[in-house]
């Protein structure tokens, strides 16, 4: 049942109600980013995030007015416009810096980690899985390789299967495989990415 607005909703000085709502929406988003994404402080943290969006949907009829440029809302204020930014931090880099040519163990690089997803560099050098060990994962892997090449044996497979620069196979969680052999003559560079719940 819909409620007819009352003279105090029509008189409501929303600017000075979405400014500082502005402001603790920032912040509380920017400490979830420290937050064990599993843990029950970043589930409060995200109900209160969902509280303050569903009061701006009220102030504003807009359902995602805090991610519009500018707002774009009739009740627009100057301070929130004109508020000072935190500037963006944007990480990058180059895959192929810094390769060895020969490594005594594989060297392993965690380029991004964000909540759920792991992004590696993993560089070989003629390594192989010990005798016998089967990596048995509780995530879903997604690799490629960029250079060199290797043998991944799926268990449950006759052979390895041949990777070349190119080359990308989607692991699902607990399909057991092993890298039968990587490149002698050149480096093997892989890009994996590891997508679920994982530790390490």
């Amino acid at each position: 049942m819909s409620r007819k607005s009352s003279r105090s909703d029509l008189f409501l000085d929303r600017p000075r109600l979405l400014w500082p709502m502005d402001a603790c929406r920032e912040a509380i988003t920017r400490e979830m980013a420290r937050i064990e994404v599993s843990g029950s402080l970043y589930q409060s943290a995200a109900t209160v995030l969902a509280a303050i969006d569903g009061f701006a949907l009220m102030l504003t009829g807009k359902r995602d007015y805090f991610h519009l440029k500018g707002h774009g809302g009739q009740w627009d204020h100057g301070a929130i416009s004109q508020r000072r930014k935190e500037p963006v931090m944007i990480g990058s880099g180059d895959l192929f810096a810094n390769v060895s040519t020969r490594l005594n163990d594989e060297e392993i690089a965690v380029l991004a980690e964000l909540p759920g997803v792991k992004i590696e560099r993993i560089v070989s050098t003629g390594q192989a899985s010990p005798p016998g060990f089967w990596y048995d994962q509780g995530y879903t892997e997604w690799v490629v390789l960029f250079a060199g090449s290797a043998g991944l044996l799926i268990e449950g497979e006759d052979a390895p299967r041949i990777l070349r620069a190119g080359s990308y196979v989607m692991i699902p969680p607990h399909a057991r495989h092993r890298v039968e052999w990587t490149d002698a003559d050149e480096p093997t560079i892989w890009l994996a990415v590891h997508s679920g719940r994982f530790s390490g």
